[in-house]
């Protein structure tokens, strides 16, 4: 009778720490986040649940998630990608004056369009390139390496533009940031796009394996005969891709370039992104990547939308994105310890 008793206690508890196992998976953690989030913008303003709302929600939120993506992928092989921001201004920074520059006669044909958006990619492939060989071959630290790239790609720009904006791009560019398929923005069906080559990438790809690997431990991926330093070069090369598709939907958006898009806000928002997804403890994945975009833009945008009767609601910018951010690293720590396991006590 006690072992048929013990035998039913134990079952129940085992239920219990499935329950609670499930309850604490990022996942379902980043659902209920986001369903709490528009709910509570939907309380607040009756604007919020609006097709308007959401299709804006759904665009902005591409960028700073094709972002995030790059940045969680170099923090899974131990770095980090702090330059962003400032490699997709300076990818759209490149195709614009491509755009501009050209004559006349040449704006009607179609190809100038594909041909600056190449370009954008390349720049962006130099970028992230420039900031694997200063990791992986230099030995730089990441966060040294991304704060000097970040500083150069930042002067180049201005430098360039000589801290203007370049405008004046034909109407065929602006349907990559504005454009729509069936109701659903173009942007966030390349950020859909792009997190499912990723996800294929990260967890079914020779490449993804030596990703994971270099990131638990370099010293076991060279023992392994794994190519770690091209392997860092190769991660921070799809960075600065991803990177340079977010400066192009966001040159596509604003119908504009400027040195100064996002600065440091975006930076921001791709760490928070990545702290959400907790790639950083090994357990992020690219879906939770994509989930974490979408509710800090549901919140950002909620925010502006509750705030735009204040004339001051730009100026607490900043502000919101600091604390949120300080309470994104509070959050990201109890998760780890929630899902830590408890030392047995003794008898």
């Amino acid at each position: 009778m006690e072992t048929q008793a013990r035998r039913t206690k134990d079952k129940i508890f085992l239920v219990f720490v499935m329950f609670k196992r499930l309850l604490l998976t990022h996942e379902v953690l980043l659902l209920t986040a986001l369903g709490i989030s528009i709910l509570c913008f939907g309380l607040l303003t009756n604007r919020f649940l609006t097709y308007r709302t959401f299709s804006v929600i759904a665009t902005q939120c591409a960028e700073i998630g094709l972002m995030g993506l790059g940045m969680g992928l170099t923090i899974m092989v131990g770095g980090v990608d702090l330059s962003v921001n400032d490699t997709a201004n300076l990818s759209a920074l490149v195709a614009g004056l491509f755009l501009t520059r050209l004559p006349k006669d040449l704006l009607s044909t179609g190809v100038h369009v594909l041909i600056s958006v190449l370009l954008a990619l390349c720049t962006g492939i130099l970028c992230g390139y420039l900031n694997g060989f200063l990791v992986a071959y230099l030995q730089v630290p990441p966060i040294l390496a991304s704060l000097g790239t970040l500083t150069l790609f930042r002067g180049i720009s201005a430098a360039v533009t000589g801290g203007t904006r370049i405008a004046g791009f034909p109407r065929s560019i602006s349907f990559i940031g504005r454009g729509s398929v069936l109701g659903v923005p173009i942007p966030f069906l390349i950020l859909i796009g792009s997190g499912l080559l990723m996800h294929l990438i990260v967890n079914h790809s020779a490449l993804g394996y030596k990703i994971r690997y270099v990131g638990t431990s370099i010293r076991t991926a060279r023992l392994s005969g794994i190519k770690d330093k091209s392997t860092i070069v190769i991660t921070y090369i799809i960075s600065g891709l991803l990177s340079s598709i977010a400066g192009i939907i966001i040159m596509g958006r604003t119908g504009s370039v400027a040195y100064e898009y996002g600065t440091q806000t975006y930076v921001l928002v791709a760490r928070a992104i990545v702290s959400l997804a907790a790639v950083s403890s090994g357990s992020g994945t690219v879906a939770n990547l994509v989930l974490a975009a979408l509710i800090l833009q549901v919140l950002s945008t909620g925010f502006y939308g509750t705030m735009m009767t204040s004339s001051r609601a730009s100026f607490f910018k900043d502000i919101f994105w600091g604390i949120f951010m300080i309470a994104i690293l509070i959050f990201e720590q109890v998760i780890k310890r929630a899902r830590r396991p408890q030392p047995k006590k003794a008898r």
